[in-house]
Parts: structure tokens; C-alpha cells; sequence
């Protein structure tokens, strides 16, 4: 077990680590999207943690109802998304993120890896590169038409 200092670091050195194989797939100056989509309430994230890591875009939205309504708007593109991504991601209109707030979330995880044990880092930066670069190129194919649906609702 490590203590609360020792864990702060693993994760730091992690996120550094992550930050530097990011630059073989994106280039010095550009940085994956995550927060910044433009989109009010939709974000893209990468979680990771003793059991699993996880690439996923999200509707954070307070309103039950405008979430949802966004979500099943992004899902009218369900096929773009399969022929882009494949088939494994997952559709969960209920999810319950780590900070225990429901969100609409479209996913991606790998279980059994850890954040603690440098051994798997590999494995997880290939993960999460792959599959958020994979996220991201239909994102942005279907982002114009998201906007447009949040403008008019």
C-alpha cells in the first residue's frame, strides 16, 4: 500500500509519462480535446484507476432530461461510431461517473490493470491513445450536428 504522497506521485508521474508517449500520436503542440468541445456539458475523458481504464465521452448536464435528449441525438449516429470505433464500446444513458453524478456516457474500458504497477503503462497509454484518437475523429464528424440540435432545443 502506499501512502497518500506516494500514491500522488505514481499518478503525476503516470499523467507525465502519458504526456510524453501523447506527443508520438498528436504532435508537440496539440492536445487531445477532453473539456474543450465546444459543446457546453460534453466532455471527453480518460479514468484510470486500480481495476480498469477507461476512455469515454460523456452529457454531464444537471437536467435529466436535456442529457438524455443530447444523448440519444449523438446516438442517431451510432453506425458512424461502430464503423469508426467497432462494436465494443458501450451505450449507457445511466452511467455513474467516480463522482457518484448520473451522466449519458458512450465508453470504452479495459479491466484488470492498474494504475499503481508501471507494468501495465504501456498497455494503457496504447489503449488510451487508440481509442481517444479513434473518439475524437468521430466527434468531430458529428459535432456540427450535435451543435445545431443543442441551438434549436
Amino acid at each position: 500500500m502506499y501512502s497518500k504522497s506516494e500514491a500522488a506521485e505514481i499518478r503525476k508521474n503516470f499523467w507525465t509519462a502519458f504526456d510524453t508517449y501523447s506527443r508520438k500520436h498528436l504532435g508537440p503542440k496539440r492536445k487531445w480535446i477532453l473539456y474543450n468541445t465546444g459543446i457546453k456539458d460534453f466532455v471527453m475523458k480518460f479514468e484510470i484507476n486500480r481495476q480498469f481504464a477507461r476512455v469515454m465521452i460523456a452529457f454531464e448536464n444537471k437536467d435529466e432530461n436535456k442529457r438524455f435528449d443530447n444523448f440519444l441525438k449523438l446516438k442517431e449516429y451510432e453506425l458512424l461510431y461502430i464503423d469508426i470505433l467497432g462494436e465494443d464500446w458501450i451505450w449507457d444513458e445511466h452511467f455513474t461517473n467516480d463522482s457518484g453524478k448520473i451522466v449519458c456516457a458512450l465508453y470504452k474500458q479495459i479491466d484488470n490493470v492498474n494504475i499503481y504497477r508501471k507494468n501495465d503503462w504501456g498497455i494503457i497509454f496504447e489503449f488510451f491513445a487508440l481509442n481517444m484518437l479513434k473518439l475524437e475523429q468521430t466527434f468531430e464528424e458529428v459535432k456540427p450536428f450535435i451543435e445545431d440540435y443543442i441551438k434549436q432545443n
